[in-house]
């Protein structure tokens, strides 16, 4: 473990995450590669256990200060209950829906799995029950839009815990996926799902479909990668490249050709810049040599660590514990640290540790797949779209994954300080917190969040 100090602690003096100069961003690659080399080393005899340590330790912090790099370093921006193993191993997917109706008689709560594919997709719901015909609160929260909430990386559903709860209190129609591949949803080995943000897309598209959500809208609300997945589905990029976009229709985006789009709305959490940080690479300011020579580290590395199941695969079975989770969470809950109960360290770990081959292969597909569009891609490809819903940002101020200087941050500060949509639409708010703001500062949070589905989205 001295190897490890020793290698993140220059890590952080040479390319501290959130770093605004460019010109370290080839030295932390070429200090990644040694890093490589190193581990390789070690890979021999008795120090396996070590490496896959740091491997499973290291490599993502890397990666975390690589997303970092901004890509416009001129800019200055003006902020603006515990769970069972068995609820997580495969055997959970057959669980049936439960329905409960709560003291209040105003709230139906579905947990269960819904079928997509031929595999289980666990959904958690809650429903406002009108208390009467005649009420003015009914009338009123007739009026509101379902919620879809999406998750990030290795997330599920209970890290929205509190904003379920915030928004069912609100009087909104709340819907929170596990991710194919993710938490309790299914975790395929059979080689037929290439994961990707369009995929998810996809997924959420059909949910809503399936589900008849949409009568008074829909908002997208999502988390790191899981923002990603809110705009490709309220872009609906996700529709297959070979079919004419124009006229090729998807439930919640709709289409030119006069199906209107359902979306009133997105909120994103700490958006993340793709599936994973090769998106990096898209830097203009980056020559097609540099991008090239990059461009090959990305895949050495890849090939020599995210893409060899059998390192993961041990990491996973022998390096993976409770305390390791529960030590790297708390480096992600910056504000309220305390917050990271057993609950929440369960929620990562059974998901991680009892899928079996799918979990080895969802880990390493989303590492090493293409990293699909960049928000900023987004925007400038689907202008017509983004441009004229309410889109709002919620930001923690101390996020060391998708920190607001890097660049997906400074896009959306530039954007909301200059008015780029020219309407006004697009809004943001930086609150204390980290990666998960929502749970790490729930209060602060979801103050901001319904202030703006009010002001912005009910209006």
């Amino acid at each position: 473990m001295q190897l490890y100090r020793m290698v993140f602690t220059g890590v952080s003096a040479v390319c501290p995450v959130g770093t605004e100069q460019g010109q370290n961003y080839p030295l932390l690659l070429l200090l990644y590669g040694c890093t490589s080399i190193i581990l390789i080393y070690h890979l021999r005899g008795t120090n396996m256990r070590t490496t896959a340590t740091l491997t499973l330790t290291l490599l993502p912090a890397l990666f975390a200060s690589v997303s970092s790099f901004r890509l416009h370093p001129t800019f200055s921006p003006k902020l603006p209950t515990n769970y069972d193993s068995a609820q997580y191993s495969p055997n959970a997917l057959s669980l049936s829906s439960s329905q409960v109706e709560e003291e209040s008689t105003t709230l139906l709560s579905t947990n269960g799995i819904w079928k997509w594919r031929g595999h289980d997709i666990f959904a958690e719901s809650r429903i406002p029950i009108p208390k009467s015909n005649n009420n003015d609160d009914d009338n009123e929260n007739h009026n509101k839009p379902a919620i879809i909430l999406l998750h990030g990386f290795g997330a599920s559903t209970t890290y929205w815990r509190e904003t379920i709860e915030t928004l069912h209190r609100g009087g909104y129609e709340v819907h929170a996926l596990d991710l194919l591949g993710q938490g309790r949803s299914s975790k395929p080995t059979d080689g037929s799902v290439e994961y990707s943000i369009n995929l998810w897309a996809n997924m959420v598209d059909d949910y809503a479909f399936h589900n008849n959500l949409g009568d008074s809208g829909v908002v997208l609300m999502g988390n790191s990668l899981g923002s990603l997945v809110a705009l490709a589905a309220a872009t609906g990029d996700f529709v297959s490249g070979g079919m004419d976009r124009e006229s090729h229709y998807t439930y919640l985006a709709g289409n030119h050709n006069g199906e209107s789009s359902r979306v009133r709305g997105v909120c994103l959490f700490n958006c993340a810049v793709g599936l994973n940080s090769r998106n990096v690479l898209k830097n203009p300011n980056f020559s097609p040599i540099q991008k090239v020579f990059f461009g090959w580290i990305f895949d050495f590395l890849n090939a020599l660590i995210f893409d060899n199941e059998a390192l993961l695969r041990f990491a996973l079975n022998n390096i993976v514990t409770k305390e390791l989770l529960r030590d790297a969470l708390k480096g992600l809950y910056i504000h309220s640290p305390d917050r990271v109960d057993d609950e929440l360290v369960d929620s990562f770990y059974y998901p991680a540790k009892e899928g079996g081959e799918g979990a080895v292969e969802a880990i390493r597909q989303i590492y090493t797949n293409d990293a699909g569009l960049t928000p900023m891609e987004m925007h400038q490809k689907y202008p017509e779209i983004l441009d004229t819903i309410p889109l709002h940002l919620i930001w923690g101020d101390a996020d060391v994954v998708t920190p607001i200087t890097g660049d997906v941050g400074t896009f959306y500060c530039d954007r909301v300080a200059n008015n780029r949509s020219g309407r006004g639409l697009t809004t943001m708010d930086v609150v204390k917190g980290g990666h998960m703001p929502f749970d790490d500062n729930p209060i602060e949070t979801h103050q901001t969040m319904l202030k703006w589905l009010e002001k912005k989205v009910l209006k």
